[in-house]
């Protein structure tokens, strides 16, 4: 990792359309409100900045993380060395032609239901309520109720390798909370999609259902970053957590959603370590009690103890 050799006006300069900054606080980016401070941060607002910071920051071996809405990640406490890239203006936008719809990474999902609604086309609504950016639904293959991301998807536009490539949906390799973009080094910048036509009563009825279930079912409101593990077939992992008691685990600030047991909260004074520390203990007792081991859901970025 050579990050050290990062030059601001170099960045400023090749980022001339976005924003640049130097020891930027993470925690307002994530949806735990929790986190240090990156080295760099470049928010790229055209594919032209886009390719020249990527060419330049591969061309001196740096080290970088594409940062979407912010859920799904817990940043540590000591913050980020290389640099945080976000992408918005031309990646925030939208188009739709008759059923096809194409986003940009940076669009959240809950815009990109707003518009297929306006054109009454069926397809995001099972998404109420995910806290996530196009290209962080993608990357995990976010699912919901009837929502997956795969079912919907044509095709992928996506940096690799200092090239701009075009997948097919057959290409992105989904399986259960994953895809390509988890095991290669892409970059997603806009996604393609396929929809149905659609009544539009239903289609926001079904919206209000779901968002209704999710408020019901899950801690909507808190600082929270979606589920921490993963699930286990024929496993009800959330139901055997609540068998375990975790709803009484906490660590500082973090502790187990009352309504959920695979959710942990900032009760508004947690660190990012008291996270990853009850994260631990709930996973260490889980394997303890049931010899299963958990996978973690959320992705870890920066150094903890």
């Amino acid at each position: 990792m050579k990050e050290s050799r990062v030059s601001y006006k170099k960045l400023l300069k090749l980022n001339k359309n976005g924003e640049t900054y130097c020891d930027y606080d993470l925690s307002q980016l994530t949806t735990f409100r929790v986190g240090g401070k990156a080295k760099y941060y470049v928010k790229i607002n055209t594919l032209e900045n886009f390719i020249q910071v990527m060419m330049y920051l591969e061309q001196i071996s740096c080290e970088y993380y594409i940062l979407g809405n912010g859920s799904n990640i817990l940043i540590s406490d000591a913050g980020y060395p290389g640099v945080i890239i976000q992408l918005g203006g031309d990646f925030d936008r939208i188009l739709v032609r008759d059923n096809h719809m194409e986003c940009g990474a940076g669009v959240h999902l809950a815009k990109a239901f707003v518009y297929a609604r306006d054109e009454s086309l069926s397809g995001f609504e099972d998404s109420a309520g995910i806290p996530a950016s196009i290209g962080g639904a993608l990357c995990m293959n976010a699912q919901a109720y009837e929502f997956e991301m795969a079912k919907i998807v044509d095709y992928v536009v996506a940096y690799h390798n200092g090239k701009i490539k075009y997948l097919r949906n057959i290409d992105c390799e989904f399986s259960y909370r994953s895809s390509i973009f988890q095991k290669d080094k892409y970059i997603i910048l806009r996604v393609g999609f396929v929809l149905e036509k659609f009544d539009q009563t239903k289609i926001m009825d079904r919206y209000k259902e779901v968002l209704s279930k999710r408020r019901e079912t899950q801690p909507i409101g808190t600082k929270n970053a979606g589920c921490v593990f993963k699930r286990i077939d024929g496993i009800v992992v959330s139901k055997m957590l609540d068998e375990m008691g975790v709803k009484q685990y906490s660590c500082g600030g973090a502790k187990v959603s009352n309504i959920h047991a695979n959710f942990i909260v900032n009760d508004g004074n947690a660190t990012a370590q008291d996270i990853k520390n009850l994260i631990d203990k709930i996973a260490m007792d889980f394997e303890s009690r049931y010899n299963i081991k958990l996978e973690r859901e959320i992705k870890l970025l920066g150094e903890f103890e």
